[in-house]
């Protein structure tokens, strides 16, 4: 079966990465892959070349793209494909699939719905994709609920299936040692990361200062961070305010990140919304003890019970330094965690099962 991903962009975002997770395991089950992205091509196109799938960039222009709708359709018009992807719901991206049949179509949604766009907005689009569209899934129960609250209709087509995470070797001390010196890391000290977009609802603001309170009782750990955004500015300064810069490493974005999430003796994340935050889940699959705080979104549903990590639904940063001091100090307890982390993502997120999950609903698009 050949599917044409229709991509709402291709940075290096949890949505593009798990999108191609997704591509990459169902190749190996022989399907193919071509891309057309509705924004110009990203930093995910070398990761897509790699895997031997084609992209296309088209640049978004004008209101919801209107400038670039005839472009896209040129575009799409000779691609032959028995299915169609659509990873990210785009106004635009939708039109433009013309008369292609709803039958072969299957929407992956990746983001929360509450502050993004009004309700009205939501319930307009999801109005339209069920018109377009034989399946929706999304990677949590989390937001397919918030899409099922704006739009009850949507529930006979719509299914959580969680995105696969690689299965990465355990690392041991030689090969964080290793890790840290290919990042130019101190080999002896504990570090504390995050990575992820700088933005306002990522919340590394909650990071630094939770760092300022863990340096106050570790003097030696360091904060290292992966990622770049519009709030690196403000969170530089902001480091310096808390007196957390000499303890803070900014490594900017990194197309690989597994030197970082083996280099690390503690994942700290914190969100306000998140359909299901990669970056814990990835590096959890290390080993990783994770501590995290979300105000909303579905990571609870992977790493929420039986000890996999220290989840809380607010930002409380003295608890947060607390669980992260707790991760450093006692090696046995951050040990167990890591492993009981590494086990729930292993079953919950595996290749096969999300290559089996999105096999029946191909099947079902098929046999319509």
């Amino acid at each position: 079966m050949h599917i044409l991903n229709m991509m709402q962009c291709t940075n290096l975002g949890g949505m593009e990465q798990a999108s191609l997770r997704l591509m990459q395991v169902l190749q190996k089950r022989g399907y193919s892959f071509e891309v057309v992205s509705v924004n110009a091509l990203g930093p995910l196109a070398p990761k897509l070349a790699e895997s031997c799938i084609s992209a296309v960039g088209v640049p978004f222009e004008g209101r919801m793209g209107w400038r670039s709708h005839f472009r896209l359709r040129r575009v799409l018009r000779p691609i032959q494909a028995d299915t169609v992807f659509m990873t990210g719901p785009t106004l635009s991206g939708i039109l433009a699939l013309g008369s292609r049949p709803r039958e072969r179509r299957v929407l992956t949604v990746h983001f929360h719905h509450t502050g993004v766009q009004p309700r009205w907005a939501w319930r307009a689009l999801y109005r339209l994709v069920l018109t377009r569209f034989q399946v929706v899934t999304f990677p949590s129960h989390f937001i397919r609920n918030e899409a099922l609250e704006i739009l009850p209709d949507l529930a006979p087509i719509s299914h959580t299936v969680y995105n696969p995470l690689r299965d990465p070797p355990l690392p041991g001390a030689d090969d964080r040692a290793k890790a840290r010196r290919r990042l130019r890391l101190p080999v002896d000290r504990p570090i504390i990361g995050n990575a992820g977009w700088l933005i306002p609802r990522k919340r590394f603001d909650v990071f630094l200062q939770v760092a300022r309170r863990v340096a106050d009782r570790i003097p030696d750990a360091l904060f290292v961070i992966a990622g770049d955004g519009a709030e690196r500015g403000p969170l530089k300064k902001l480091a310096e305010e808390l007196r957390v810069s000499d303890h803070t490493v900014w490594l900017g974005w990194q197309q690989n990140l597994d030197d970082f999430y083996q280099s690390l003796n503690v994942l700290l994340f914190n969100s306000d919304w998140d359909a299901m935050g990669l970056t814990p889940l990835e590096a959890a699959a290390f080993g990783v003890p994770v501590v995290a705080s979300v105000l909303h979104g579905g990571l609870v549903e992977i790493l929420g019970d039986g000890g996999a990590a220290l989840l809380t639904a607010w930002h409380d940063i003295d608890h947060l330094a607390y669980a992260c001091v707790q991760m450093i100090q006692d090696a046995g307890l951050a040990a167990r965690i890591g492993l009981l982390g590494r086990d729930r993502v292993e079953s919950r997120c595996s290749d096969q099962e999300a290559a089996d999950g999105y096999e029946v609903l191909l099947a079902k698009t098929a046999a319509s």
